[in-house]
């Protein structure tokens, strides 16, 4: 059961890694016209719907199950993403609407996959399975703007070459020598998009067993716990406030790169966007294939110890890539701070899910996650503005510009982050 929910979340974060770190900042950017504080607003609608929309997803899961919400989700975005391509630059409103709709898609397949976890998994072993998250993720992350970057290139050559026989003119790489193509080779990894979605849907369907939440085997009466109502939610709120606080306050800063890291990339190291994603890809995959032993650590030394370490690597990482100016830099930074991601990222999910009975576990992880979605909503355009408007200056790091504001502004967050997760974050008692 753990594999095949592995299997699905893979697709489905493979699909929203090219979406949203690969495909849409591009294509925002040099296909559409719009500036980094632009296209962070327009992304920002995803976050909202995604945010806003887990805890009711969460307690729907709980009412119907969780398999259907997972082939909805990613049906959904497989439908945007072809749908972006019919937009004009003029018509904002319509990305918006479109990221929105991916938001629900997100929405609906998170804390469905997570929940399930949680409820076919000892609790003693939830960390080791939250881990294998991190593997989906990671390769999610590692995969997912090489496909991207590839997809336009390699199109873009393609034209390039056609266009180069039609007019004669010697094709440029940057510009792809599309001077007298009719087509944008940018929107090849939409088509990409919509198939990763398709197989996502199609993996739940046929990997995914149709079997009710665990709580559904408790007396009728127990089970009203569960209903479909706002005030479910609103408790499920109370039963993790420090939680909830760390979790808006770790993605108010990963809001603040999340969506102009590539920008961030290609604008000050000049590298192409399949060159983007090889800096990615081999920490990533080693990440990943070390990511279930380091997940374990919160199953042997407590969740509220690898949640704190982890955190605090995080920070570091970030900061330390502001002060060192390298494309290897930025891979040893980055690689540090996926190590610090696999460790607390299975611990936390492990400490929230043991945070409730489990009736309320789906509402509860989507309202831990509705936390995190409203943090990164109201980072990601502050990290849009500060990178294109921000006029930092460090004496002693003269290369550090504006584009470095969202960084620096991120590690002071994750900083903060993680002194609440010392303070706050405490034992749980056992069940």
């Amino acid at each position: 059961m753990v594999i095949a929910i592995a299997i699905v979340a893979g697709f489905a974060e493979l699909a929203y890694a090219v979406m949203n770190v690969s495909a849409m900042p591009v294509y925002l950017k040099w296909s559409m016209h719009y500036g980094e504080a632009g296209i962070t607003a327009i992304a920002t609608a995803f976050l909202f719907c995604e945010g806003v929309m887990k805890g009711p997803f969460g307690i729907i899961g709980d009412r119907v199950g969780r398999k259907r919400l997972m082939m909805a989700g990613p049906l959904l975005s497989a439908c945007t993403a072809l749908l972006t391509l019919l937009v004009k630059p003029h018509q904002w409103y319509f990305f918006v609407l479109l990221r929105a709709i991916d938001g629900l898609g997100a929405a609906a397949l998170w804390p469905a996959a997570l929940a399930m976890i949680a409820d076919v998994v000892h609790e003693d072993q939830r960390s080791r399975a939250m881990s294998l998250f991190n593997v989906t993720y990671l390769v999610g992350i590692s995969l997912g703007p090489v496909l991207g970057g590839a997809a336009n290139d390699l199109t873009g050559m393609a034209m390039g070459r056609v266009a180069h026989a039609v007019s004669g003119k010697a094709p440029q790489f940057v510009t792809y020598g599309l001077e007298h193509a009719t087509a944008d080779p940018r929107q090849a990894s939409f088509y990409l998009i919509s198939v990763l979605f398709v197989i996502t849907a199609v993996a739940a369907w046929l990997r995914i067993p149709s079997v009710q939440p665990a709580h559904h085997a408790l007396p009728e009466a127990e089970r009203h716990t569960a209903s479909e109502s706002l005030r479910m939610l609103v408790v499920s709120l109370r039963q993790v406030p420090s939680t909830m606080l760390m979790a808006f306050v770790t993605f108010f800063g990963v809001g603040q790169i999340m969506f102009i890291v590539k920008l961030f990339a290609l604008a000050e190291f000049g590298v192409t966007e399949t060159g983007f994603g090889a800096l990615l890809l081999l920490p990533c995959l080693l990440i990943a294939a070390v990511s279930v032993p380091l997940g374990t650590i919160g199953d042997r030394v407590g969740k509220e110890r690898a949640i704190r370490f982890g955190l605090g690597l995080c920070a570091f990482s970030v900061l330390s890539l502001i002060f060192i100016r390298s494309h290897w830099a930025l891979v040893l930074g980055g690689s540090l701070i996926g190590i610090g991601f696999v460790i607390a990222f299975p611990a936390w999910m492990a400490y929230v899910s043991g945070a409730c009975e489990p009736s309320q576990r789906g509402a509860v992880m989507g309202a831990v996650g509705t936390a995190q979605g409203v943090g990164a909503m109201l980072g990601a355009p502050m990290g849009g503005f500060l990178y294109e408007h921000s006029h930092l200056r460090i004496g002693f790091a003269p290369w550090v510009n504006g584009h470095y504001a969202p960084f620096l502004a991120c590690g002071l967050l994750l900083v903060v982050a993680w002194i609440i997760a010392l303070t706050a974050i405490k034992p749980q008692p056992a069940r």
